[in-house]
């Protein structure tokens, strides 16, 4: 999956997305391509998300031109790489973990849910303080949601229960299970990620921003036609030279300056933008001081400003190959002589200062492309979702009292950046599972106020839901030998095998509706490759299998240490856990490990993300709280590396990239 997600540093590749995004042909009409460049996106694009309602209701153009437009800016930004910065920064930690959440949703629709004979009983207790009894819970929860009438039993419980402690006891233990694997994600984000401090900073500037109070006066005014047009005109509202110049017709291209959410997006960035420049001035007056030449630098500035993105990536290729680090292979491209005076010293500041030049850049690209573009894609994007979700908005505000949604959500925010906030240690596990069982009343109070209140909307989800949750069944010659959880109950069975392979070869993590096909494709290898290929598809199943016990063991130890917590035991604080359950986990942590990242030194070896775990980009003013050390000796103490599957991608992984095109092109919004 996370390979689809890299194609998009390709401007070619949102062109050959396959609907709903399109390219212009020969003869000047928009054409859809029919082989997507990223298969399992487009499938859970076009099975999930377009059908939401609302979405589905999105002018023609929204997709293809306004959306499409402000993804082909970005990517012909084209932004940093970590290899160049020696370190794992915002963008990769974030884009690996939307590809691991990506890759369990597209596992379902793929592999589908193992019906498994009759219905689960969510009537029944199930003991919450055990973990195997919360993923029994959990298990029949989404038994019943794809193969019962759960949908209804949550929509009509919505509307007519006022409190979630009234539901079966099977979704309030499935919840608890919800709660303790959001809380470890929000923990691996803020807590374990190098980027998390900053990540952090981010949240907290951008909080301070919003304007609480003028968006709650907005939202007093009764007529809701006037209190949307006030909504709009707050947020969307062009405030600029060149606006009024092209409003009273001095002008008609002028930039129309900013609103509202870009100066939010701008000002945020620029601030960002601010701390970098500073490192980079203070190694340009380091000159002469001992630190870079002047002519050292001044290469650096001009590979950076005026190369193409073909000759970037070829000195970083060079860099790769040699290999030798991106800023040495800077200088030898652009003058050998230049390396001659580099000592280690000098190499480290030429490294920090390619760095920091880099995140500026990287926040004015972004910037330009939100909110310094004409025309101007983002206000017209919002404007399309503001006009289309209109009927619902005006719906909502007539009959619920929005501003104790909107004071609702900032409660939340508060508490999560002061949860966030290190002191001492590190946030716990358990820290961010208090934070969300001490708020979830208040979104489930909002599900509540529009469910009871607000039928037709309510229905309309309703009927998404019960359409959506259909493409995770499986079709009705279900194999024998599967278990719920999605792992083969017989690994030396060739079925078993194949499947898993279909998994590893492709990255979505179960292939069960393609076996067929998958089984055709194995069969066709010869006998030795098939020996091989079910050989590391053992040892990786081997590997899933301790993985999941290790999830298992960690949840339990959260649950302890909450009703530790709970019974106020001396010992809970020392017993704070610092990784709590979630295979997908590993998995997010294998693709940041494999990052390739520039050598430490001119003529050093090449190094991975492993290697400058808990390094934070050079430049950024905040630090990591020191827990990543303690994690990573924790986690390297249970020995559980992910095994080599190097042949099963090679052998069955072009295969099972025609299946997944294939499969897309099946796939249409229901």
């Amino acid at each position: 999956m996370y390979a689809e997600v890299e194609l998009f540093k390709d401007p070619k590749t949102i062109l050959g997305y396959g609907y709903p995004f399109s390219e212009n042909g020969s003869d000047g009409n928009p054409y859809y391509a029919e082989e997507s460049s990223a298969p399992l996106l487009s499938s859970l694009l076009r099975s999930i998300v377009l059908p939401v309602p609302g979405v589905r209701d999105l002018p023609c153009d929204f997709w293809p031109t306004k959306f499409q437009g402000l993804l082909s800016k970005l990517t012909k930004a084209e932004l940093s790489e970590s290899y160049d910065k020696a370190a794992l920064g915002t963008r990769k930690t974030l884009a690996t973990a939307a590809s691991v959440i990506h890759e369990s949703v597209t596992r379902g629709i793929v592999g589908g849910i193992s019906k498994g004979g009759a219905g689960r009983d969510l009537q029944k207790s199930y003991d919450r303080s055990k973990a195997s009894g919360l993923v029994q819970a959990w298990e029949g929860v989404v038994h019943e949601l794809v193969y019962g009438d759960l949908v209804d039993e949550l929509f009509d419980g919505a509307a007519e229960k006022p409190s979630l402690e009234e539901h079966s006891l099977g979704v309030q233990a499935a919840v608890d299970y919800i709660i303790i694997h959001l809380a470890t994600f929000i923990h691996h984000i803020f807590v374990l990620s190098s980027e998390g401090p900053y990540l952090l900073k981010m949240l907290a500037n951008i909080h301070k921003l919003v304007p609480y109070s003028m968006i709650k006066q907005t939202l007093r005014i009764g007529n809701a036609a006037t209190m949307l047009n006030g909504m709009v005109k707050l947020l969307l509202a062009k405030v600029g030279v060149g606006a009024l110049s092209n409003w009273i017709g001095l002008t008609q291209n002028a930039e129309d300056g900013m609103n509202l959410l870009q100066r939010i997006i701008s000002m945020v960035l620029s601030w960002d933008a601010s701390e970098f420049r500073k490192s980079a001035d203070k190694i340009e007056k380091s000159v002469g001081k001992g630190g870079p030449t002047k002519e050292q630098l001044a290469a650096i500035r001009q590979f950076i400003d005026t190369k193409s993105r073909k000759e970037h990536d070829t000195v970083r290729e060079t860099s790769a190959e040699s290999p030798t680090s991106i800023v040495a292979a800077i200088l030898e491209d652009a003058d050998p002589k230049l390396l001659t005076p580099l000592s280690e010293a000098q190499h480290a500041r030429c490294m920090e200062y390619y760095s920091s030049l880099l995140s500026v850049r990287d926040r004015d690209e972004i910037t330009g492309a939100m909110c310094r573009q004409n025309p101007d894609l983002f206000t017209r994007a919002i404007k399309d979702l503001v006009g289309t979700f209109e009927p619902m908005i005006r719906t909502i505000h007539e009959r619920v009292d929005l501003r104790e949604q909107l004071s609702a959500a900032e409660t939340f925010l508060n508490d999560l950046i002061a949860t966030s906030k290190a002191n001492k240690t590190p946030p716990s596990v358990e820290d961010y599972v208090s934070l969300l069982r001490r708020n979830r009343q208040l979104l489930y109070n909002w599900l509540h106020e529009v469910a009871s209140k607000c039928p037709e909307i309510r229905d309309d989800f309703r009927q998404w839901a019960k359409e959506t949750i259909k493409a995770f069944r499986q079709p009705p010659s279900d194999q024998p030998g599967r278990t719920e959880s999605g792992l083969d109950g017989n690994n030396d069975s060739k079925e078993a095998s194949v499947e898993s392979a279909g998994a590893l070869a492709g990255g979505a993590g179960a292939a069960g509706a393609l076996s067929p096909k998958l089984q055709e494709l194995f069969s066709t290898l010869p006998p030795e490759k098939q020996q091989e290929v079910a050989a590391e598809i053992d040892g990786h199943a081997t590997y899933l299998s301790r993985l999941e016990e290790l999830s298992l063991r960690r949840m339990q130890g959260v649950l302890d240490n909450m009703a530790a917590d709970n019974r106020d035991s001396a010992e809970s604080g020392s017993r704070a856990s610092m990784c709590g359950p979630g295979m997908y986990l590993a998995r997010w942590q294998a693709l940041l490990d494999e990052t390739l990242v520039t050598p430490e030194l001119p003529g050093g070896r090449l190094r991975y993300g492993r290697d400058v775990r808990g390094a934070v980009v050079q430049g950024k003013t905040t630090k990591d709280a020191g827990s990543v050390d303690q994690v990573k000796q924790e986690r390297d103490s249970e020995g559980l590396q992910p095994p080599k599957v190097d042949t099963v991608i090679k052998e069955l992984g072009p295969g099972f990239r025609q299946l997944a095109v294939e499969f897309a092109q099946g796939v249409q919004p229901h």
